[in-house]
C-alpha cells in the first residue's frame, strides 16, 4: 500500500513543464547558452528571455493548471472506485440489561452471526472488505466542464501575452544599452573638446586675452560634461543589468548591434487597429473569461435542478461471507426545495461576475484601440523627426569638413576642428538615437496589435547591418 501511494504521488516534472513550454516555444530550438564577451542580437536576446524569463513560466505555470482543472471536470463524470477495508468492535451489551440488545448468550451468539460479527468474550468484531463504486451526474457539471474549457483558452492567451510583455521588455533594456553607450562615445569627444577649450582659455587669460569670467565658465561646462559622461556610463551599466536579469545570465558584456529593420512604409492605422482587434493575446484573453463567466451563470443556475447518484459496493471479504449479501447498491436523487438563499446568491453572484467580464473586455479594447493610434502617431512623428535630423547631421558634416579647410588653409585653429567635430557628434546622437526611439516604437506597435512574438526576430538579417549615417 505504501508502494502504491509513492507511485500515485509520482508526477513526471519535465513532462509538465513541457507541457506550457511548447506553447511558448512554438518549435524553435533552445538558443545556445551566452558566454561573457560575445556579441549578443536582439533576436538572441529575445530567445534567451524567452527560454529563461520566471515571468513566462508562472504564465505557464497557470496555464498547466487550467488543463489540469479540465481534468477535474471531466472526472466529475467517471464514477470514483475505491477499496475501503473497516474493521469495528464493539462491547457486548451485559447480559439481563434493560437496553435493547441480547440478554442472554444464545442470544447474542443468534444475533452476532445474524449482523455479521464474531464474538470474542465481551466483545464482538466485524471485518468487511468492500470495493466502493461512486457516481454523481448533475446538470453543473456539463456547465463546468464549459467553464474550464474556456479558462484554458483564456490562461493560453495569458501566457502568450505575458511573452509578448517580456520580449518588448528586452528590447527596450537592448536599445537603451545603445543610446547610452552612443551618450557615452559623445560626451568623452565633448570632454576632449571642453579640455581644449579650457586649456586655450586658460592660455589667453595668461596673456591677458580673456577675462577671469570666461575661465571659470568653461571650468564649470568641463565639469558638468563629465558628470554627464559618468552618468551616462552609469546607465550603461544599469542597462546591461536590466538586460542581464531579463535573459537570465550572469551578465551581458559583449558588443550590441542595430539589427532590427523597421519598414519604410507602413499599412494605414486601421490595418493595424484590425490586427490588435484579431490578435491581441490578452483581448483574447477577456473574450474568453466572458464566455466562462457566461457558462459559469449556467453552472450556477443548474444547481436547481436534480441530481442523482449511484452508490455501489461489492465485498470482497464480510465476516461469515457465505450467507452474506455479496454487493449492495443504493440510488439517490436529490432535487432542492429550499435552500435559504443560497442558490439564489450563487446565481446572482455568476451574473455580476459576467457583468465584470464584459465591463473589462469593453475597456480593453477601448484602451488597446487608444494604445494602437498613439504608438502609430509616434511612429510617425519620428520618420518626420529622422528626416529632419538627417539634415542637421548633414549641415554638421559640411561644417565639419569646411573647418578641416579653413585650418589646412591657416584661416582656423585646431579648436575650431574639434568644435566642429563635437557639433557633428552631436547631431549623430541625435539622430541615431531618435532611429532607436523610431525601432522601439515600431516593436511597440508589433506588441500592441498582438504581433510581437517568438517568431518575430526570424524576419531580422542575422547580423548586423551596416550603419547609414547621413553626412558620411
Amino acid at each position: 500500500m505504501v508502494a502504491l501511494a509513492v507511485l500515485a504521488g509520482c508526477v513526471n516534472q519535465h513532462k509538465e513543464v513541457m507541457t506550457y513550454r511548447e506553447v511558448v516555444d512554438a518549435g524553435l530550438p533552445r538558443p545556445r547558452a551566452y558566454q561573457s564577451g560575445q556579441p549578443l542580437s536582439l533576436q538572441r536576446a529575445m530567445a534567451l528571455a524567452n527560454q529563461d524569463n520566471e515571468q513566462i513560466a508562472l504564465g505557464g505555470e497557470n496555464y498547466l493548471q487550467a488543463l489540469i482543472d479540465k481534468n477535474r471536470a471531466v472526472a466529475a463524470f467517471l464514477p470514483t472506485v475505491s477499496f475501503q477495508p473497516g474493521f469495528t468492535i464493539e462491547q457486548i451489551p451485559p447480559i439481563g440489561s434493560t437496553t435493547p440488545g441480547p440478554i442472554t448468550p444464545a442470544q447474542v451468539q443468534s444475533s452476532a452471526k445474524s449482523g455479521g460479527w464474531v464474538v470474542s468474550g465481551n466483545t464482538w468484531h466485524q471485518f468487511n472488505a468492500p470495493v466502493v463504486g461512486a457516481m454523481n451526474l448533475s446538470a453543473a457539471s456539463v456547465s463546468n466542464l464549459q467553464t474550464a474549457e474556456q479558462v484554458i483558452v483564456q490562461q493560453r492567451q495569458l501566457l502568450l501575452d505575458a511573452q509578448a510583455t517580456v520580449l518588448l521588455n528586452v528590447a527596450e533594456a537592448y536599445y537603451q544599452v545603445l543610446r547610452s553607450e552612443d551618450q557615452v562615445r559623445v560626451l568623452q569627444n565633448s570632454v576632449n573638446v571642453e579640455e581644449a577649450r579650457l586649456r586655450d582659455v586658460e592660455g589667453r587669460y595668461a596673456n591677458h586675452l580673456a577675462l577671469a569670467l570666461e575661465v571659470s565658465q568653461t571650468r564649470a561646462q568641463v565639469a558638468g560634461t563629465r558628470a554627464a559622461l559618468a552618468q551616462a556610463q552609469s546607465d550603461v551599466r544599469n542597462g546591461r543589468r536590466t538586460l542581464a536579469f531579463l535573459i537570465g545570465v550572469a551578465v551581458v558584456d559583449g558588443p550590441l548591434a542595430d539589427d532590427v529593420l523597421v519598414p519604410d512604409r507602413l499599412p494605414a492605422v486601421d490595418a493595424f487597429r484590425a490586427s490588435a482587434s484579431a490578435g491581441r493575446q490578452d483581448l483574447l484573453a477577456a473574450e474568453s473569461a466572458v464566455r466562462a463567466a457566461r457558462f459559469a451563470v449556467d453552472s450556477a443556475i443548474a444547481e436547481y435542478y436534480p441530481s442523482v447518484s449511484l452508490n455501489v459496493a461489492g465485498f470482497l471479504y464480510r465476516e461469515y461471507f457465505s450467507s452474506a449479501s455479496k454487493w449492495d447498491a443504493i440510488l439517490m436523487g436529490n432535487l432542492p426545495i429550499f435552500s435559504a438563499g443560497v442558490i439564489e446568491a450563487d446565481v446572482r453572484t455568476a451574473w455580476s461576475r459576467l457583468r465584470q467580464a464584459a465591463l473589462q473586455q469593453a475597456m480593453l479594447r477601448r484602451q488597446i484601440d487608444q494604445d494602437v493610434q498613439t504608438a502609430y502617431d509616434n511612429l510617425v512623428t519620428a520618420d518626420k523627426k529622422l528626416a529632419d535630423l538627417a539634415l542637421q547631421v548633414q549641415a554638421a558634416s559640411d561644417a565639419r569638413r569646411q573647418a578641416g579647410q579653413l585650418l589646412n588653409n591657416g584661416l582656423a585653429i585646431p579648436l575650431d576642428v574639434l568644435v566642429a567635430q563635437d557639433t557633428l557628434l552631436n547631431a549623430q546622437l541625435l539622430y541615431t538615437s531618435e532611429r532607436f526611439d523610431r525601432t522601439v516604437f515600431y516593436l511597440d506597435l508589433l506588441r500592441i496589435t498582438g504581433q510581437l512574438t517568438v517568431h518575430t526576430p526570424e524576419q531580422w538579417p542575422p547580423s548586423t547591418r551596416p550603419a547609414t549615417m547621413p553626412g558620411e
